[in-house]
């Protein structure tokens, strides 16, 4: 767990109560859904309440005047494959967020790309929106996806392979910046390997953003969570 959350948590206990004229009350989302609490901003900045943080297997315990908070270990070892790793996960058109970025895949679409000389190649375009979810404008490269953003869209079959990806699609939208609560909808286009029948391509079962979760301090923004990569089940319907 972020060691700046813990302080700032811990903080909130010691702050006892606040004038509720100098408090701003946030709703709170976690892993993609409203929690029944909210989070408060005091003196531009942001406590969240221990007890929401129990859906990622944070404990607390208070003791006197100490609040002592117990954790599961960061960066844990992927299990089950080099997809699965741990990450917010939902269904097609449910939105996801990190504390940095809103996500929402829009559509899945089989596609026939053309191939010179050769029968059409079986594809799949994916619709993808991005909003920016916090005071600061960002863009994809400084805020997660760094200086090599191709192999983090992940478009998965069901037996573990991901598909080839249209790099072009993501130099279009890695640069670009986004204001405060800006938003960008964009496309990204995959394809089976040569030789794979149309009629035959398997569909895709997963769609992975795999997110880098340090970002760089001059950028002024962190993610809520340890790993704020985001999965999607292209196999259910938000």
């Amino acid at each position: 767990m972020n060691r700046t959350l813990l302080v700032s948590l811990v903080s909130l206990v010691a702050l006892g109560t606040v004038a509720l004229a100098a408090t701003t009350r946030l709703d709170l989302v976690i892993s993609g859904k409203r929690a029944s609490e909210q989070a408060i901003v005091v003196d531009g900045r942001t406590y969240v309440p221990v007890t929401a943080l129990g859906s990622f297997g944070v404990k607390a315990t208070v003791n006197g005047k100490t609040v002592t908070l117990t954790g599961p270990t960061e960066n844990r070892a992927a299990q089950g494959g080099a997809n699965q790793v741990a990450a917010l996960e939902g269904c097609l058109g449910q939105t996801l967020f990190n504390g940095v970025w809103r996500v929402r895949v829009t559509s899945l679409t089989p596609l026939r790309l053309p191939d010179a000389g050769s029968p059409d190649i079986p594809g799949w375009s994916v619709g993808v929106e991005v909003r920016n979810g916090t005071s600061r404008s960002l863009s994809l490269m400084n805020a997660g996806f760094g200086s090599k953003p191709f192999g983090r869209f992940k478009l998965i079959l069901p037996d573990g392979n991901a598909l080839k990806i249209n790099e072009n699609d993501v130099l279009k939208v890695w640069s670009r910046d986004l204001a405060q609560g800006g938003v960008m909808t964009f496309t990204l286009t995959y394809s089976h390997e040569r030789g794979t029948p149309v009629g035959g391509a398997p569909t895709p079962n997963k769609f992975l953003m795999q997110v880098d979760p340090k970002i760089p301090e001059y950028v002024g923004v962190k993610f809520m969570v340890p790993d704020p990569s985001l999965r999607v089940r292209l196999n259910c319907r938000s």
